[in-house]
């Protein structure tokens, strides 16, 4: 029974067929399997191996810097010892430099004024900082042996050195003093100028503005300035004169105008200060010289004018002479002084007010006769 419902040979064989066919291709499948395993992990190893080596690598790294490290420290403490010890010899040298430096600044406020200076001098130019502590003693060695030399070849050098340093430092003293007393007169000075020369020049305005217009009037023309110098005592009034329409305005000088030029510009320049002045006279003699007689007319009525009015003062005129048919005012008098050889030696006789009062008697005679 068993045979019979046994499969076929056939069947048998195509069965086992088919199982060797799926065992191959399960064996295909695990090589396949295993192959890509090998793969991997000949990837992993070379990763594992590479890694390594890397470990190796950076532990030989390590090492080397921990050496350097360790040897950076040892050098470290030892330029921190060697600072230390600099540092302490350089608190130690800036301490001796700072007692020194003291000792010279007051060996140096010791000395005179002109030591002091010259020190100043060669610590801003930096000179006292160029030469070396031997420089410096060999020159004071050498200094010391001029001064002994001089000490040997005058021995009262010292004495008349300090008798000259006494005598300059009194003369110095009495400079100082004068000089400040010559800047307090100079503040006086001023201070007295600022209130009077702003009065004078008002003033000389005040008679310039007059003699301006005097010299117009008769067609000339005049002005006059104050003239200032250092020397108070060389103050002057410049007097500026034209007389000429194509001149210019010329100092008045004794060399460039003539007598009756200047005659006229100080009688007309009196006329301008008789309004400014406070005096009871004034008294001219013969201004009226030397002028032709536009001018002397002109100069005339000008006194006229100027003198007869209420608050002038009194005024003499003095002259030998008079033009004809001059202009005169009430509050003038005229007195005729004869004088010469010729008159008569008995009183009264040519006495001139009897003269006229004979002359207008006469005159009213003849005036009533006819």
């Amino acid at each position: 029974m068993e045979l019979e419902n046994a499969p076929s040979v056939d069947d048998e064989r195509a069965r086992l067929k088919q199982e060797l066919l799926d065992i191959s291709q399960k064996r295909v499948k695990v090589a396949k399997d295993y192959t890509q395993l090998i793969r991997a992990l000949i990837v992993d190893q070379s990763a594992a191996t590479r890694s390594g080596i890397e470990f190796l690598q950076v532990g030989a790294n390590r090492s080397a810097l921990e050496a350097l490290c360790q040897e950076k420290d040892e050098r470290y403490q030892r330029a921190l010892a060697e600072f230390e010890e600099a540092d302490k010899t350089f608190l130690a040298a800036k301490e001796d430099a700072k007692s020194k430096r003291d000792i010279s600044v007051e060996l140096v406020r010791k000395m005179d004024r002109e030591f002091q200076e010259q020190f100043e001098k060669m610590e801003v130019d930096g000179s006292v900082h160029e030469r070396t502590v031997d420089q410096l003693r060999a020159e004071l060695e050498t200094q010391k042996a001029n001064l002994d030399l001089i000490m040997i070849t005058n021995p009262g050098v010292v004495d008349q050195y300090e008798r000259r340093k006494a005598e300059i430092g009194d003369l110095s003293k009495k400079i100082e003093d004068k000089e400040k007393r010559c800047l307090g007169l100079e503040r006086d000075i001023k201070f007295a100028r600022d209130n009077w020369q702003p009065a004078l020049e008002r003033l000389v305005a005040s008679i310039g503005k007059k003699f301006s217009a005097a010299f117009d009037r008769i067609g000339c023309a005049g002005e006059i300035r104050i003239s200032p110098h250092d020397d108070y005592e060389k103050w002057a009034i410049d007097i500026l004169v034209k007389f000429r329409d194509k001149e210019k305005l010329t100092l008045l000088t004794g060399q460039r105008q003539s007598g009756g030029e200047r005659s006229l510009t100080t009688i007309l320049y009196l006329m301008s200060l008789t309004e400014e002045a406070r005096t009871p006279f004034s008294l001219v003699d013969e201004i009226n010289q030397g002028m032709d007689q536009r001018a002397e007319r002109a100069v005339h009525d000008s006194m006229v004018e100027v003198t007869c009015k209420p608050d002038s003062c009194q005024y003499f005129l003095i002259t030998p002479k008079l033009l004809p048919d001059l202009k005169y005012h009430e509050r003038m008098k005229i007195l005729c002084v004869n004088n010469g050889e010729w008159l008569p030696e008995a009183k009264g006789i040519g006495n001139m007010m009897n003269m006229i009062d004979t002359f207008v008697q006469m005159r009213d005679r003849s005036s009533r006769a006819g």
